[in-house]
Formats: C-alpha cells, sequence, structure tokens
C-alpha cells in the first residue's frame, strides 16, 4: 500500500459572515498518494475551492477559520503549523494553480521578477540563478521564448500562456504536490486540453501528486484516479474514478452523471436535470442535504447526516439507502 502524502481527516471550515456562521467545508476527509491524481468534483459553492483553501491555509482572514479535523503532510498538520512554518511549506512543498491567471499574477511586475521571487523566496540561490531558472521553468511549460517573456508583463500574453506562467510559478521549486482550483475554467476548449495535458506530463515527469479541482466530469474522467464527490460542504461519495463512473451509488453522483449530454441527444430530447435547489449553508438540513432533491428520500433521511460506508474497498458513499438503489444500466 502507497503511504498518503497528504490525508485530510474531519476538516470542518466555517466563515463569519454578517448573517451568520457558515460551514463551508464539514467533516470532509480524503488521502492523496504520491504521484497519484484525486480530483474533486461537484457544483459552485458545494466546498470544493474552500477545502483548497484550508489545506494551503489561504483562509480569507479574520472571517475564515479551521475549526476542527487535521491536515497531515510529510509529518506536519498543517491545520496546527504557524503561519511562518506554512510560508516554508507553501510554494515549496505545495504549489497551487488558481482558475484565473490574471489574478494570481502582479499585473505592475514582469513574469521574470515574479518567478524568481518564488525561486529566491525558497532557495538560497543568486538574483542570476533564480533568473535562469526562470527560464529554464517557462522552457518547461511551453512557453516560447522564454528569455523574452522574462521581460513582458502579464497583459502581454494570451490566457494560455499566462496560465502556463502560474503553473511554472507553482513548480519552480518541485513540490510534492500540486493543487489545481479549475485551472482551465477561463480558456478556450483546445487550450484546457493542453494545459490538462501539460500537468499530466510534469506529473509523470516530476513524481508529484495533484489534487484537481473541477466541475467538469469528463475532465476527472481523463485526468484522475481517485475522485471525491462533494455536496453543501460534504463528501457524498469518493472511490476509484472506475468505481464512481461506472458503480455510481450516491443518488447525487448518478444524477451528475446523468445530466451529462450524450452524443445521441436530439433537439426533441430534454437533458436530465437534479430537481430542486442545494440548500443555503445558513440553513442546513439537520439530515442529508441532498434529501429535499432525492428520489430515494425516506423520513430517515432527514433525521441525521448519513456517516460514510464501505461499498466496497476504497469506495464509501453517505446515504442511508444505497443498498436499495437499482442497478446502473451498463
Amino acid at each position: 500500500m502507497l503511504e498518503p502524502i497528504l490525508q485530510l481527516e474531519n476538516l470542518v471550515t466555517e466563515f463569519d459572515t454578517d448573517e451568520g456562521r457558515v460551514r463551508a467545508v464539514d467533516d470532509v476527509s480524503f488521502s492523496v498518494n504520491a504521484g497519484e491524481t484525486l480530483g474533486i468534483v461537484g457544483e459552485s459553492g458545494c466546498g470544493k475551492s474552500v477545502t483548497a483553501q484550508s489545506i494551503m491555509r489561504l483562509l480569507p482572514q479574520p472571517m475564515g477559520q479551521i475549526v476542527s479535523g487535521h491536515i497531515r503532510f510529510q509529518g506536519h498538520d498543517l491545520a496546527s503549523v504557524s503561519l511562518e512554518q506554512m510560508r516554508t511549506i507553501r510554494g515549496a512543498q505545495i504549489g497551487m494553480v488558481f482558475q484565473e491567471p490574471m489574478t494570481a499574477l502582479n499585473p505592475v511586475h514582469t513574469i521574470g521578477r515574479q518567478l524568481a521571487e518564488v525561486l529566491l523566496l525558497h532557495k538560497k540561490i543568486s538574483k542570476r540563478e533564480a533568473l535562469r531558472q526562470s527560464v529554464e521553468m517557462l522552457d518547461k511549460v511551453g512557453i516560447p521564448a522564454p528569455d523574452i517573456r522574462l521581460g513582458e508583463y502579464p497583459h502581454q500574453l494570451s490566457g494560455g500562456m499566462r496560465q502556463r506562467v502560474v503553473i511554472a510559478m507553482a513548480l519552480a521549486c518541485q513540490p510534492k504536490l500540486l493543487i489545481a482550483d479549475e485551472p482551465t475554467t477561463a480558456l478556450d476548449v483546445t487550450i484546457q486540453a493542453q494545459i490538462l495535458e501539460l500537468i499530466k506530463d510534469l506529473q509523470r515527469d516530476m513524481g508529484m501528486a495533484v489534487i484537481l479541482i473541477t466541475h467538469d466530469l469528463g475532465v476527472i474522467a481523463e485526468t484522475s484516479q481517485q475522485v471525491v464527490v462533494m455536496y453543501a460542504g460534504k463528501v457524498a461519495e469518493q472511490g476509484s474514478v472506475y468505481d464512481v463512473f461506472d458503480h455510481p451509488t450516491h443518488p447525487y453522483t448518478r444524477g451528475l452523471l446523468a445530466s451529462i449530454p450524450r452524443l445521441n441527444t436530439t433537439p426533441k430530447s430534454a437533458l436530465t436535470v437534479i430537481p430542486g435547489m442545494v440548500p443555503g449553508l445558513l440553513d442546513l438540513p439537520a439530515g442529508c442535504r441532498f434529501a429535499n432533491r432525492c428520489h430515494y428520500c425516506v423520513d430517515s433521511c432527514t433525521v441525521a447526516s448519513p456517516p460514510p460506508e464501505q461499498v466496497s474497498v476504497g469506495h464509501s458513499v453517505s446515504c442511508y439507502r444505497w443498498h436499495d438503489l437499482p442497478e446502473v444500466p451498463a
């Protein structure tokens, strides 16, 4: 068995808002092994990005805070280490790619200065050496004429090029783990494929683990070995991509997979939809958070939140009625 490089145990993250306290991540547990890609999928507001921000300790302050749980990484519990120690881990051992590169890059500094700054912060090297390594990194992520690009500003690059720069910054110190939060959302389809292929190639070359956050099930199927399905701050189902996609057990996972357009969809055939709305985080139900949208809901589902149950080795689901659901057609 591989040793997990990152392990979340019962993570709870909350925010103080004007309307009250919001629990954005509630009792989330999962792990990712070295060299493995874990996909986190779910609709907007399900807690995917907040989970990533919790791992990186980048929660908005003073509103956001980790209330309980553990984030175990390389012998450290990131939920409780000091901010000073976290700064030495962030960027050096864990890199992060954000979904909007224009907000991740400083518009008034050159690409070279921003990339070299990452290297100078975590390595004991000269500025000249940092610039040399910056050129190498830009070349590695497929940016043409990297020595010229060092002197350019973010607005002078295309969206795809900017995202490659962000990836270069995240991987400059060869981290053990890369967190990619919707890395292709702002890009067109052809560039999306290039960026995802780039991440896969760099992962293979560097042997790092990847957490890929997305709402696109197709991306998860193409890139990931493990998948975590989140809903309203909780993990609904998790397991290998094969288990979850070929044998979906939670009604929400089944709804997501059924809503994917098929090639044989005709103009007259309606797309499958999940009825209802996601519950508001300020007024969460006592029981299963998917109960108000679930065809299989019974009274017991509304009383208490279902604990995770093992479906098979490495495949778990949080649903009281998963035994009673019909088989999914092959």
